[in-house]
């Protein structure tokens, strides 16, 4: 007999997860329960049950939970949700992989780095501001520096600050992005940007994968947001050799025992220096590689969580962040517009070595022009056999794609410079 069998899992969000988590329900015999104001068409269409209600609303979903005998609740990547959640399960006694006090140390930007710099993790600096006096403030920086809210995430509120005229401005913008009304102002660091993936079971950790970031950004349309996730990292050995163990001690130091966590850093001159973390599923997905390549997944471990209180059904023993083959994330952003039609998805789908395509807006959606990553308009997750064979793919496909606005122009700007990418001395067998 299954363990899962007849649970019942409250999903709120996760929309662009919706082909994982149907596969989790169907293989576990979950029945999917649905609640939000809006719904996604992939992932309503999967549900056995779904209700209108504000998911941002404790008390809402406190009463859902209750009436329709609610086993767990799983939710995407929301951090406010997350949060909401976070009280809703310690009143009702449910499985959730985060406390209240590690969810709020955790995500943290200020906390992390004061973690970091206590653990021998190397850390960017932080600017003390006095908020009373913020042109003062502004005359002691040395500039660039980089203003954001301490508790978003997406690039939501993150600012780029050039000089003191521009800096109360923009603390100011900082500030009502925050919902806690917190800034943090640190160095700016123009270095290669990196992440680095943990998965927790029981205070077991491993390193399950790391990424290099490569961005497209400009003062005018963008801050720095991926084109590329490569894995693995072309820096994993020496990152392994020289900051893997204090980062493990690290995040055990704050209180972590299950779940996975995402850290994000800077890599420049032969060093590393992290800035934030997230301990939640991220928008990467990077789980759809280490499934591939290892066998763990590690979004199926979250929701076996939710309705056990156990990171169950995966061999953790066989999770890894040395990949056998090289794996890229290819994003084709969008400039904004109406939607009008897009060509080449169905035919990008049967491209030997693409795992899955992300189609984040359909014909008739709008897209802001926000800076953040509501701009990324397709997700492809790739699989090759080398180096050379994944820059061919990712040619291929990014000149295969592409959408049109109610004027017949263009809307995806994304061409990567595939010289660029570099897996450095891993090896592929």
């Amino acid at each position: 007999m299954k363990e899962l069998k007849g649970k019942r899992l409250l999903v709120l969000g996760g929309t662009n997860n919706a082909p994982d988590i149907e596969n989790f329900v169907k293989k576990e015999e979950v029945t999917l329960v649905l609640a939000g104001l809006y719904f996604g068409e992939e992932i309503e269409k999967i549900a056995d049950e779904t209700y209108k209600i504000d998911i941002y609303d404790r008390e809402q979903i406190e009463k859902l939970v209750t009436d329709k005998s609610i086993d767990g609740i799983f939710v995407g990547g929301n951090e406010y949700i997350i949060s909401c959640v976070i009280d809703v399960c310690e009143k009702l006694d449910l499985p959730f992989y985060a406390s209240r006090t590690v969810w709020d140390n955790a995500m943290n930007k200020k906390v992390f780095k004061q973690y970091c710099r206590e653990y021998g993790v190397p850390a960017m600096s932080d600017y003390e501001i006095d908020e009373s006096d913020l042109e003062k403030s502004a005359s002691t920086l040395t500039y660039p520096v980089v203003v954001k809210p301490v508790d978003r995430s997406g690039s939501n509120g993150v600012m780029k600050c050039e000089n003191a005229q521009e800096f109360p401005g923009l603390y100011k913008y900082a500030k009502e992005c925050s919902k806690s009304g917190r800034v943090t102002v640190e160095e700016f660091d123009d270095g290669f940007e990196i992440c680095v993936y943990y998965t927790f079971v029981d205070g077991n950790v491993t390193l399950s994968s790391m990424a290099d970031k490569y961005v497209r950004g400009n003062a005018e349309s963008f801050i720095p947001l991926s084109e590329i996730y490569a894995y693995p990292s072309q820096y994993l050995p020496q990152y392994i050799k020289e900051v893997d163990a204090n980062m493990r001690k690290m995040l055990l130091g704050l209180g972590i025992r299950n779940g996975i966590t995402s850290m994000q850093g800077f890599y420049k001159d032969g060093k590393f220096k992290f800035f934030e973390m997230g301990f939640r599923l991220g928008g990467t997905a990077q789980y759809r590689y280490t499934e591939h390549i290892n066998g763990i997944n590690s979004l199926h471990m979250m929701m076996y969580y939710a309705l056990t209180g156990k990171m169950g059904g995966y061999d953790q023993s066989l999770d890894t962040a040395r990949f056998s083959k090289p794996c890229c994330t290819l994003t084709l952003m969008s400039k904004g517009g109406t939607v009008a039609r897009i060509e080449g998805l169905e035919e990008a789908r049967k491209v030997d070595g693409v795992l899955h395509i992300e189609n984040r807006y359909k014909v008739g959606d709008t897209i802001k022009a926000t800076r953040t990553v509501s701009q990324f308009h397709v997700r492809i997750y790739i699989v090759a056999e080398n180096e050379e064979q994944m820059k061919e793919k990712i040619e291929h496909l990014q000149t295969s794609i592409q959408a049109y606005d109610t004027n017949g122009e263009p809307m995806l700007i994304t061409h990567f410079d595939t010289n660029k990418l570099s897996f450095g001395d891993n090896v592929f067998e």
